[in-house]
């Protein structure tokens, strides 16, 4: 049996209070998220404190043929909208990506009951968030976007269920404040979950049945430093046994022993893992090779093959970004709970992400 990590805390009721974040791994969603409340670093800079905070949301949506990558991506000097879908059969990648002016996106503070959307040179993205009623946990995803350049035009439609306790098939999302340098932190809720939907792409149809369809939920907000780098990696699968899927990330958070976000999902529950490292053959220079993702315990051992990669890269001044988005397979082992869960062939992506802004 894999010895316990860090504990799994009640939630607070709010992520900041009297002005401190509360830290650790929490029991369920957040209904208060309120980074602006809180009181660090330099008080001639606090009231520019909003400019320091980096948000997003995320959702990938898979299945056996299709792998989708919906973003929305606000970090106040630069805000961007992205959709990726990646062929698995055909092993191409669509890539459709507009920059918004940053005050014309609005992240919601909470999943409650929260929408977004952009709308920006024929592109259209939105999210509904919909956790305030336990029971029926849901998220909502549509978009629309016209052809050019060698891309076809292509929309979607897609449901995510995220039914939280007491619901009978309730689900357990990992939901964290960690430490960062500089006395900020960062809030993360990412679960894998079933879903359902479809999608058109140059005119040809293509269904997300539940029984061969999951998603990954990828919610953020952090005040990290000037520079911001990490490797992630994440990963689902549907079978007999349900959804199950893995979160694993190496970041700047501070005592990663203490405060990381890593945890299996299996069996039903949720499994909390320690720290982990990546290494990629032939270093970060060559993230298309295969990656390794082991832990110190012995409990995760998995090896990462890509089959596209995604790279984004800006550079405007002060602002210097260098994305790679590696999409692949993983095969390997994760020890959690009461035994080995055998990873094989589970179809995910990692990232090696750098952000001067």
């Amino acid at each position: 049996m894999a010895r316990p990590v860090r504990p799994l805390l009640p939630t607070p009721p709010a992520w900041v209070r009297d002005g401190r974040f509360e830290l650790g791994t929490f029991a369920g969603p957040l209904t208060e998220v309120n980074p602006l409340d809180a009181e660090f670093g330099s008080r001639r800079l606090r009231p520019f404190k909003r400019m320091r905070l980096k948000e997003w949301q995320h959702f990938a949506v898979v299945s056996d043929e299709w792998y989708l990558s919906l973003a929305l991506f606000d970090a106040k000097w630069l805000a961007l909208a992205q959709i990726c879908l990646f062929d698995r059969v055909r092993g191409r990648t669509l890539f459709y990506e507009r920059r918004v002016l940053p005050w014309r996106l609005r992240l919601p503070a909470t999943l409650a009951a929260g929408r977004v959307g952009v709308s920006a040179g024929g592109l259209e993205l939105a999210f509904e968030n919909h956790l305030g009623a336990p029971e029926r946990g849901e998220h909502r995803l549509r978009f629309d976007v016209r052809g050019g350049r060698d891309l076809p035009p292509a929309s979607g439609r897609f449901t995510l269920f995220e039914p939280l306790a007491p619901a009978a098939d309730a689900v357990t999302p990992i939901v964290v404040s960690l430490p960062l340098p500089g006395g900020g932190a960062l809030y993360s809720h990412k679960c894998v979950v079933p879903c359902e939907g479809s999608m058109v792409v140059g005119g040809e149809t293509v269904e997300f049945p539940r029984a061969r369809s999951y998603a990954l939920v990828d919610v953020h907000k952090g005040f990290y430093p000037w520079v911001m780098t990490w490797h992630w990696a994440t990963a689902g699968h549907v079978g007999e046994g349900g959804v199950r899927g893995f979160n694993l990330t190496d970041n700047q958070v501070v005592d990663q022993e203490r405060y990381n976000e890593n945890c299996l999902w299996a069996d039903g529950g949720i499994h909390l893992l320690p720290p982990v490292r990546f290494a990629i053959d032939g270093g970060v220079a060559a993230v298309g090779k295969p990656w390794r993702i082991q832990d110190d315990r012995g409990q995760v051992d998995l090896v990462f093959v890509p089959e596209a990669v995604r790279t984004v890269d800006i550079n405007a001044g002060i602002l210097r970004s260098r994305y790679r988005g590696p999409f692949g397979a993983f095969q390997g082992t994760i020890r959690a709970g009461e035994g080995d869960v055998k990873v094989d062939g589970w179809f995910g992506m990692c990232e090696d992400f750098y952000l001067r802004a």
